[in-house]
């Protein structure tokens, strides 16, 4: 990939909340109401963030497992949350440890209280990472697992796991790169899109309503270090560069563009999720999720708790 055109000014952001050190924030989800769900993975717990007033509240911690890691909405205010028992210190994914639990928030704004339960244990599964819905009427969700490299459908109605898609594009590269492969993963017009980032790729595959591919894969970008991505209503892709601490767009007519963050700056420190808010007044306002730094330090010393940032978007031409 030819080096990212560089946006100057960036876009304006501004931080929501900022969690204490250490707190790896891994991904985010937005409520159909506006609330944003945040997933921590140094700690098993679950927050909700009001953009309006961002304290956080603590919607579930989870006794089973160390950490938490995707999270999706099927239907309207019922989510499927990762977990598992990752660690950072020392690094250990937590293979075969992984299970999805469901956190029903319907009755949450009348009584701060959340129904939760285990769905699936995820057997086989090395570190569940990016989550997707497959078919809604079906109730099936993809989960990315980045260190066997491979894309699980789950059945939320039944509990049912398979592997799905099992590629070369979706392994880890070998040692001493570093070791994750498929990360984050979107489904848009019918095809599969993820990141890779231990071997910096973007892809993406053809599938059917049931998830079975055909064709072969199409790498979009090379040499390019993607944790999570989110597309806009053009076609654009928002890329979070969590090693490079900077927030990046793949413009739909090509051409990939850094608009928010420095390597060397604490702006979006390990930036690692993102999400478009979801109501009238903040449509244009991409949520993102930091972690810190704790994997890669700014400037090899820096590192701060994970924050919730709002990115306006409006300024951004494609």
């Amino acid at each position: 990939m030819a080096a990212p055109q560089i946006l100057d000014p960036e876009l304006p952001s501004k931080v929501l909340h900022q969690f204490p050190i250490p707190t790896w924030i891994e991904n985010l989800a937005v409520r159909s109401n506006g609330d944003l769900l945040v997933t921590l993975l140094t700690t098993p717990e679950l927050y909700l963030l009001k953009p309006s007033d961002p304290k956080p509240v603590l919607v579930h911690k989870f006794d089973e497992v160390l950490a938490l890691t995707g999270i999706i909405e099927l239907k309207e205010d019922f989510f499927y949350v990762g977990g598992g028992n990752f660690s950072i210190q020392p690094w250990n994914t937590g293979a075969d440890t992984y299970a999805v639990f469901e956190v029903d928030l319907t009755s949450f704004d009348q009584d701060a209280k959340a129904s939760v339960k285990k769905i699936a244990h995820l057997a086989g599964v090395g570190l569940a990472n990016g989550f997707e819905v497959l078919s809604k009427e079906q109730g099936t969700i993809l989960v990315a697992d980045s260190e066997v490299g491979v894309v699980w459908k789950v059945s939320i109605n039944d509990g049912k796991v398979e592997k799905l898609i099992d590629v070369d594009e979706m392994k880890s590269p070998p040692p001493p790169a570093l070791p994750m492969g498929i990360n984050g993963i979107k489904i848009r017009d019918g095809y599969l899109y993820w990141s890779n980032t231990g071997k910096q790729l973007f892809c993406r595959i053809k599938i059917d309503d049931e998830g079975k591919t055909s064709g072969s894969v199409e790498v979009l970008e090379r040499d390019i270090i993607i944790d999570d991505l989110i597309f806009d209503k053009k076609g654009n892709a928002w890329l979070t560069h969590h090693p490079v601490n900077t927030l990046g767009v793949l413009k739909a007519g090509g051409g990939v563009v850094t608009v928010v963050g420095k390597p060397d700056k604490l702006t979006l420190p390990g930036v690692t999720a993102c999400q478009f808010g979801r109501t009238s007044s903040d449509a244009d306002v991409l949520y993102v999720v930091t972690s810190g730094g704790m994997s890669a330090p700014v400037n090899g010393t820096e590192v701060e708790g994970g924050k919730l940032v709002a990115v306006d978007t409006t300024k951004f031409v494609d």
